[in-house]
């Protein structure tokens, strides 16, 4: 008899410790949520199809540049301008850079920057650059 209770206990203790382990896997990772502004300007970011020109983190088009780490290397003011009065672009695109409203602009900053604060480990790399001449034939 007391071999069956033990059998039993130790069944039950382990039925618990597999519940505890699948219930702890299968919950949510506790996450920081974004900020609701920058939630906003994932929305304008999509809205105005960005994507279609801009690089983001590795993904979206290549007409325009990789906007991850934009705000850390130009000043807010600059990219406000920039956003909401836009300098007439080369014709030959399909599209010309449109003019965002001052809400839509710092909605999108604040998505930017939200952005600019993953931890990419490193990307974008920085841009190839030409290797010098190593005085070849027809080299000086």
């Amino acid at each position: 008899m007391r071999a069956t209770w033990l059998y039993l206990v130790g069944l039950m203790v382990s039925l618990v410790i597999f519940a505890m382990a699948i219930f702890i896997s299968i919950r949510p990772v506790a996450r920081e949520p974004w900020p609701p502004a920058a939630a906003a300007g994932k929305r304008v970011w999509q809205a105005r199809g960005c994507v279609e020109c801009h690089t983001l983190l590795g993904n979206g088009g290549y007409a325009a540049g990789d906007l991850t780490r934009v705000t850390t290397t130009t000043s807010r003011q600059e990219l406000l301008t920039f956003l909401t009065q836009p300098p007439v672009m080369r014709p030959s695109r399909r599209q010309l850079h449109p003019a965002l409203t001052m809400e839509e602009a710092e909605r999108l900053l604040d998505f930017l920057e939200q952005v600019a604060r993953i931890n990419t480990g490193s990307w974008p790399p920085p841009p190839l650059r030409p290797a010098a001449p190593t005085g070849g034939k027809g080299t000086p």
